[in-house]
Order: structure tokens, then C-alpha cells, then sequence
């Protein structure tokens, strides 16, 4: 855990400024994402979908109509490559960030295990100041599974999916109390945002 939390650090201080800003300092990157490194395996693209500036809807699943809800909020997200491009470094602002006092800012380090054949990630919260430690492996359905490994929590069923080049989503499920099945429950649904135009 000490590993991660330090990993944590060290990326975010070696993070490059932010070359452009919307609603706080920081929330828009616009091309400043880096590049993988050349000694990174094949499996090192998975997070590829996630570098960029990315809109994210928040949507609850509408099991009356089969489909996910209108957006409760909008949130911002990025990633970018880190540590000499042997990371990828993801960002996310709360809605308001930047002059709303309550809204906080994460941050994920992920570092890709190749002897494990999955992803380590150190995500840090401003609003808790708690370190969680999270793997991520792409698995059977072809989509990548994530859980959380420290501090321990009740059995969770999260899924990134990638919908087209610009367009990807976090699908949270629970269980269906009267079933036990897992249902849709919490999409976060991102879209590549646009860039300021140059003055």
C-alpha cells in the first residue's frame, strides 16, 4: 500500500500543466496526453479509449424503460500518459470544480502488471484523502473488470465498455434483491470533449 501511495505522488508531481482550463484549473488537457512508452506490452493499449478529455454524464438505470436515465450531472475526466509513458494517469473534477468548495478532484495512477496480466491503480479522492488500491482485467466477455482491493468492500460488479472511438462508459451493476441477478445500476457515460479554439 506504502508502493501506491508513494506511486501516487510521485506521478502527480511530475504530471505536465494543464495547457488549457474550463470550469476549474487543470479539468482540460487538449492534447498535452503524452505517449506510451516503447518498452509497454501489447496489453498496455487497453486503457487506450481513456486518454483525452472526456464529458461524463452520470445515468441511473430506468429498469421501467430498459434503458439508462437522463443525466443526474455532468462530471469532467481525463487521462494521459505519466511516468515516462508507463502509466496511465486519469483525472476526474466533480461537477463545479474549481468554484464549488464541496466538489473534490481523484486521481487514478495505473500501471499495467504483465506477469499478473492485469492493471494496478492507486485512485486518491481529495474530498476523503483516502488512498484505494483497484486492479483492472479484461476478461472472457472482452470487457475490463474492475474491483477493489484495499480497504476491502462488499462484492462489486464495475465494467468499462467502449462504445466508439469518442464515446466509453463505467457500468456499475448491483443485485436484485428479489432475484440476486446483477442489474444495471450507475452509468458513467463519457464523451470526448471539444478543445477551446486557439485565440
Amino acid at each position: 500500500m506504502k508502493y501506491l501511495a508513494a506511486t501516487l505522488l510521485i506521478a502527480a508531481a511530475v504530471a505536465a500543466p494543464a495547457q488549457a482550463q474550463v470550469t476549474g484549473e487543470g479539468t482540460v488537457r487538449c492534447g498535452d496526453y503524452g505517449a506510451p512508452h516503447a518498452d509497454m506490452p501489447e496489453a498496455f493499449s487497453q486503457f487506450a479509449f481513456m486518454i483525452g478529455d472526456f464529458d461524463v454524464a452520470v445515468r441511473n438505470w430506468d429498469a421501467e424503460a430498459g434503458a439508462w436515465g437522463e443525466p443526474l450531472y455532468s462530471a469532467r475526466w481525463n487521462g494521459y500518459y505519466g511516468m515516462d509513458g508507463r502509466a496511465i494517469i486519469d483525472e476526474w473534477f466533480d461537477p463545479g470544480y474549481g468554484y464549488r468548495p464541496e466538489s473534490g478532484v481523484g486521481i487514478n495512477v495505473r500501471i499495467y502488471d504483465e506477469a499478473a496480466g492485469l492493471w494496478k491503480t492507486a485512485w486518491h479522492y481529495t474530498t476523503n484523502n483516502e488512498v484505494r488500491e483497484l486492479h483492472q482485467e479484461v476478461r472472457d466477455d472482452g470487457h475490463l473488470w474492475l474491483w477493489q482491493v484495499y480497504p476491502e468492500v462488499a462484492e462489486r460488479d464495475i465494467h468499462f465498455e467502449q462504445f466508439s472511438a469518442d464515446h466509453w462508459g463505467r457500468i456499475g451493476r448491483v443485485r436484485d434483491p428479489e432475484t440476486g441477478e446483477w442489474v444495471n445500476s450507475r452509468l458513467l457515460d463519457a464523451v470526448r470533449a471539444e478543445c477551446p479554439a486557439a485565440e
